[in-house]
C-alpha cells in the first residue's frame, strides 16, 4: 500500500515539475503557451480593444482645425480607461510571473507597454519598449516595441530620437500590421513637425494597408488638410471624395464634402446646405465656410459678417473659440478696430484650452489691447466731454437729451433680443425634453448651455460693461425707479385711474430722462479746475498709449504716430523726455528723424535720465581713471551737502552726470541730487523725483531708502 502510495505521489510531482514555468520540456512550453494565450493575453487584448474604442469615440474632433492623424495621447483622456489600462498590465504581468517560457512573453511586455504609452506614464513606457527590443526573441514584437518607443518620443516632442528609432525600423521586414503602424507613426511625427510633404508621401503608402473605417476616414481627411496646406487643390479633393467611401462618421462626411466644394470652387449649393434640416447643427460651419469664399475674394465686409453668424449658431464649443478667434485677427489686423478685437480675443481666452499653441498668443493680446481700449477710451470720453463743455446750454441740454434717449432705445432693443434668445431656448427646450432638468447637459436647454451663456455674457459685456446683480443696475440714481414692492393697487390699472397712471408713468419717465442728463452733466468739466484734470487724464492716457503700441502691440508706426501727436498736443509734459528718447529709439532705420528728436532731447532735457540713457546707449563704459574721478567728484559734493551748501552740491553733481554718463555711480549721483530737491524745492517735486528714481534705477542699493522716504512723504 505505501509502495503505490509513493509511485501515485511522484507521478503528480513529476507532471507538475514537467508544468513548471523553468522548464523547457514540449509538455511544460505547451502547457504557458495555451495558458499565456487563451488566458491572460485573451482577457488583456479584449481590454485593448476596449481602451481603442473609448478614445477613439471620446476624442472630440475640430475639423476645421488640422486633424491628427492619430489621436493624441495625454493624462486626461486616459482618465477614461484608467480601469482598462490597469487591467491590461495586470493581466499582461500574469505571464511574466507565471508563464515564463511561453512564446508569448514578449507580446505581453508590448502590451504593458502600450498601457503605460496610453497613461501618458511616458518614461516607464519607454523603459518598457527597450527591454522588449534587446531581450525579445520575437522579431514582431521587437518590432511592435520599437513603434511604441517611437510613438512615445513623438508625444513627448522628442521628434529627433523618434527619427532615429525609425531608421532602424525601415530596415526591418515588417508584417501587415507593424508596417501600417509604422507609417501612421512616422506621418503623424512629420506632420507635427509640420513636414506635410513628408507626411501625405507616407499616407499614400500606409492607405492600401487600413480597412474602411472611420479611422481611416481620418487620415484621408487630415491628408486632404494637408493637401490644401500645400496648395494641391487636385490632391486635396481626391482625399476629401475618399473619405465619404471609407464609412466616416455624419459629421465628417459633411465637412469632407464642404471642404471639396471650398478647394473646387463649387459654393453655390451653400444656401440649400443651411436649409436643409440634417444640417442644423452644422449652420456654423456651413457659414463659416460661405465666409472663406468671401475673404478669398477680397470680401471682408461680408466674410466677417457669415463669421459672425457663424458664431451666433455654434453648438460646438470646441469650434466656437476658434471662429471667435479668426473674428478677432479680423478686426485686429484688416480692419483695425482694436475695441470689437479685443472683445473677441477676450471670448476666445475663456473658451480656448489652456494647452492650445495659440493660447499663449491669445492672452497676450488679450492683455495688450485691454490696456489700449482703456487708454483709448479715456482719450475719447474726455474729448467727447471738452466738445460738450464748450456747447452753449440750449444746444446742450438737446444733446444731452438725445444721447440719454439713444442710449435707452438701444438698451431696450438689447433686452428685447436677450428675452428672445431666452425664450427661444426655452421653447426649444420644452419641444425636445419635457423634463428640463433631467439632463442638464443637453444643448437646447439655455441656462445649462455653456456656449449660449458665453455668448449672452459677451454680447452683455459688450453693452453694458460689467455690473453688479442687484435691482435697476442701468441706473445710478435709483430712487426715481418703482420698487418690485410697490404695492398691486398703485401700479395695476383700473377703470377711472387708468389715465392717472399713464400721466403717472410720463412723469416718471421724464423725471428719469432729466436724472439721466443730471448725470451726465456732472461730468462736463465747466470749471478751468475740472477742464485741467480733463486735460490731464486725456495727457496721460495719449502717452500711455504711444507705449501700449510700443511695447506691447509692438506696432512701432502707430507707436511713432502717437508718440508725435503727443509732443504736438501737450508740449512741455512731465513725459516729453521720455517721449523724445523713445522716438530715438523707434527712429533707429531713420537717421535723420533719429537725429532730429536727439538733438532736441539734448537741448531741453540734457540733465534728464532719458538724456543720460541715450548716452548711455551710444558711449563706451568708463575707464578705470574715469571712474576714479566720477568717485572723487561724488564724494566732494556728498560733503557740501552735509555741509548744507547746496548750491555748490548741485553744481558738483550736475558736472558728475554730464561729464561721467554710464559711471557705475550714477544712481548715487541721482539720489544725492534728489536728496537735494529736498532741501531747495517744494515737497511736490521731492515726491515726484523720488518716484522718478524708483523707476529709473530699479536695481540701485539706494532703492530701499528711496521707497522708505517715499513711503513717509505719502504718509504726510
Amino acid at each position: 500500500m505505501n509502495k503505490k502510495y509513493f509511485l501515485y505521489i511522484t507521478s503528480i510531482c513529476g507532471i507538475l515539475w514537467g508544468c513548471s514555468q523553468h522548464s523547457s520540456s514540449p509538455l511544460s512550453v505547451g502547457f504557458h503557451n495555451i495558458n499565456a494565450k487563451y488566458n491572460a493575453l485573451f482577457q488583456a487584448n479584449i481590454k485593448m480593444q476596449e481602451a481603442d474604442k473609448i478614445l477613439f469615440e471620446a476624442h472630440k474632433d475640430n475639423y476645421s482645425q488640422q486633424l491628427p492623424l492619430l489621436i493624441p495621447i495625454d493624462s486626461n483622456s486616459a482618465g477614461a480607461v484608467s480601469e482598462q489600462l490597469t487591467s491590461i498590465i495586470k493581466k499582461a504581468s500574469l505571464v511574466a510571473e507565471r508563464h515564463q517560457n511561453s512564446k508569448w512573453l514578449d507580446d505581453a511586455y508590448v502590451l504593458i507597454g502600450k498601457a503605460r504609452l496610453f497613461k501618458a506614464d511616458y518614461k516607464n513606457a519607454i523603459e518598457t519598449f527597450k527591454y522588449v527590443n534587446t531581450n525579445a526573441t520575437s522579431d514582431k514584437a521587437r518590432d511592435a516595441a520599437l513603434i511604441g518607443l517611437m510613438r512615445a518620443y513623438t508625444e513627448q516632442g522628442e521628434y529627433q530620437t523618434a527619427l532615429r528609432v525609425a531608421e532602424l525600423l525601415r530596415e526591418e521586414p515588417l508584417d501587415k500590421e507593424n508596417t501600417r503602424d509604422f507609417y501612421l507613426t512616422k506621418a503623424y511625427l512629420h506632420q507635427l513637425k509640420e513636414e506635410y510633404e513628408t507626411s501625405v508621401a507616407i499616407i499614400e503608402e500606409v492607405l492600401p494597408y487600413m480597412k474602411k473605417n472611420q479611422q481611416k476616414a481620418r487620415v484621408l481627411y487630415a491628408a486632404g488638410q494637408m493637401y490644401e496646406t500645400l496648395d494641391n487643390k487636385e490632391a486635396a479633393s481626391e482625399m476629401y471624395l475618399a473619405v465619404n467611401k471609407s464609412r466616416p462618421s455624419y459629421d465628417l462626411g459633411f465637412y469632407a464634402k464642404l471642404n471639396n466644394a471650398l478647394v473646387l470652387g463649387q459654393t453655390a449649393g451653400f444656401e440649400k446646405l443651411l436649409k436643409d434640416s440634417k444640417n442644423k447643427d452644422l449652420q456654423d460651419k456651413i457659414y463659416e465656410a460661405m465666409s472663406m469664399v468671401e475673404m478669398r475674394k477680397g470680401n471682408s465686409k461680408d466674410g466677417i459678417k457669415f463669421l459672425q453668424a457663424s458664431a451666433r449658431n455654434s453648438q460646438n464649443l470646441q469650434q466656437l473659440p476658434y471662429t471667435f478667434l479668426k473674428l478677432a485677427d479680423l478686426f485686429y489686423t484688416k480692419i483695425g478696430n482694436y475695441e470689437l478685437a479685443a472683445a473677441y480675443y477676450d471670448s476666445t481666452a475663456s473658451l480656448l484650452p489652456p494647452q492650445d499653441p495659440a493660447y499663449k498668443r491669445v492672452i497676450e493680446k488679450q492683455r495688450s489691447l485691454s490696456d489700449f481700449v482703456k487708454q483709448h477710451t479715456i482719450i475719447k470720453t474726455e474729448d467727447s466731454l471738452q466738445k460738450l463743455a464748450k456747447m452753449n446750454p440750449t444746444q446742450l441740454e438737446k444733446v444731452l437729451e438725445k444721447v440719454v434717449l439713444d442710449k435707452k432705445a438701444k438698451e431696450e432693443a438689447d433686452l428685447r433680443k436677450a428675452q428672445e434668445v431666452v425664450n427661444k431656448g426655452l421653447q426649444q427646450q420644452g419641444k425636445t425634453n419635457t423634463d428640463a432638468f433631467a439632463d442638464p447637459n443637453k444643448p437646447s436647454w439655455y441656462f445649462t448651455n455653456p456656449i449660449a451663456q458665453q455668448q449672452g455674457k459677451t454680447s452683455f459685456i459688450s453693452v453694458w460693461g460689467t455690473r453688479v446683480l442687484e435691482d435697476n443696475w442701468r441706473r445710478k440714481s435709483k430712487d426715481n425707479m418703482m420698487s418690485f414692492d410697490t404695492p398691486n393697487s398703485i401700479i395695476q390699472p383700473s377703470g377711472n385711474n387708468t389715465s392717472s397712471l399713464k400721466s403717472l408713468n410720463s412723469d416718471q419717465q421724464n423725471s428719469g430722462i432729466k436724472a439721466d442728463v443730471a448725470e451726465l452733466k456732472a461730468k462736463i468739466p465747466f470749471s478751468a479746475e475740472a477742464l485741467m484734470a480733463s486735460q490731464k487724464r486725456k495727457e496721460e492716457a495719449s502717452f500711455e498709449l504711444g507705449k501700449v503700441y510700443k511695447f506691447k502691440l509692438n506696432e512701432p508706426r502707430n507707436a511713432v504716430i502717437s508718440f508725435e501727436h503727443f509732443l504736438t498736443n501737450f508740449p512741455k509734459s512731465s513725459h516729453e523726455p521720455e517721449a523724445l528718447y523713445l522716438l530715438c529709439l523707434l527712429n533707429e532705420d531713420n537717421p535723420t528723424g533719429k537725429e532730429t528728436y536727439r538733438k532736441r532731447l539734448m537741448k531741453d532735457y540734457d540733465d534728464s535720465y532719458f538724456a543720460r540713457l541715450l548716452n548711455r546707449n551710444t558711449n563706451e563704459t568708463l575707464s578705470t581713471g574715469k571712474e576714479s574721478e566720477a568717485q572723487k567728484l561724488y564724494a566732494e559734493a556728498y560733503d557740501y551737502y552735509t555741509q548744507s551748501n547746496f548750491t555748490d552740491a548741485q553744481t558738483f553733481v550736475e558736472t558728475g552726470l554730464k561729464e561721467y554718463p554710464n559711471s557705475q555711480i550714477e544712481d548715487k549721483f541721482m539720489f544725492l541730487k534728489t536728496m537735494l530737491l529736498a532741501k531747495t524745492q517744494p515737497i511736490e517735486v521731492y515726491h515726484k523725483a523720488l518716484k522718478n528714481f524708483i523707476t529709473d534705477y530699479p536695481k540701485s542699493q539706494l532703492l530701499t531708502m528711496a521707497k522708505e522716504r517715499l513711503e513717509v512723504i505719502e504718509k504726510k
